[in-house]
């Protein structure tokens, strides 16, 4: 009969130090992006595949990379809170865990681009069908709020006002770029900027607001405990 090798891994993770470095590369990439349409559209063209990478816009860029990341990380949150409160059988574990579902489908989304797709499908905008699902989630979540701490609560609503706002609001205004055939600007692409580095700036607000909400009562960091076997 074969040996069960259990490896554990502690992962800690800093409330305030882990946020603050998300934050400065996303300034990074934000300045990046900055600094390449400047010089494309102001100074010299620039090849398409350098600006590619650096473009927040693209898919194919390190500014995607890093929002599907933190995506994801914010659902490992999520979801390691669910299995907490479930294994000490406490109440509200299932909501925690289709959240962190559903930031998993945001980091798909960001990568296959389902919402674009479905703009190639229809007549209207995806960010009205967005906006709609956005209210109806707020809604059916407002119990949920209401059981959390003030302080967390707070961060829950404004981290999400600040990601939904970027991604359909701001997505909805540069419509209007893309219907005058005004997209290859200078105006669009630094529009462009402010709606990811604000979509970024919600995602790693609520990180830290996890974060601290998982670290309440214990210490300033939040450790994680995981059990591999072979």
């Amino acid at each position: 009969m074969a040996k069960k090798t259990v490896i554990g891994i502690r992962s800690t993770y800093s409330v305030s130090g882990l946020p603050i470095k998300l934050t400065i590369i996303m300034l990074v990439l934000a300045a990046c992006h900055t600094a390449v349409m400047i010089v494309h559209y102001s100074i010299t063209e620039l090849p398409w595949l350098f600006r590619e990478l650096l473009d927040l816009d693209e898919e194919q860029s390190f500014g995607t990379w890093f929002t599907v990341v933190i995506l994801l990380f914010a659902a490992r949150l999520l979801l390691l809170q669910a299995r907490r409160l479930r294994a000490a059988k406490l109440p509200r574990h299932m909501a925690w865990r289709i959240l962190g579902l559903g930031f998993c489908f945001l980091s798909l989304d960001e990568v296959v681009g389902l919402h674009e797709t479905l703009n190639t499908l229809t007549d209207f905008s995806w960010t009205l069908p967005g906006a709609l699902v956005a209210a109806i989630v707020g809604f059916i979540y407002i119990p949920f709020l209401n059981h959390l701490p003030s302080r967390t609560r707070l961060l829950f609503i404004l981290s999400g006002a600040i990601y939904v706002g970027a991604a359909v609001g701001i997505e909805n205004a540069t419509d209007w770029y893309d219907d005058n055939d005004l997209l290859n600007t200078l105006e669009y692409n630094l529009t462009t900027v402010v709606e990811e580095a604000l979509e970024m700036t919600g995602v790693i607000l609520f990180i830290h607001a996890i974060l601290a909400h998982m670290a309440r009562g214990r210490d300033k960091d939040v450790t994680e405990q995981v059990h591999i076997e072979t």
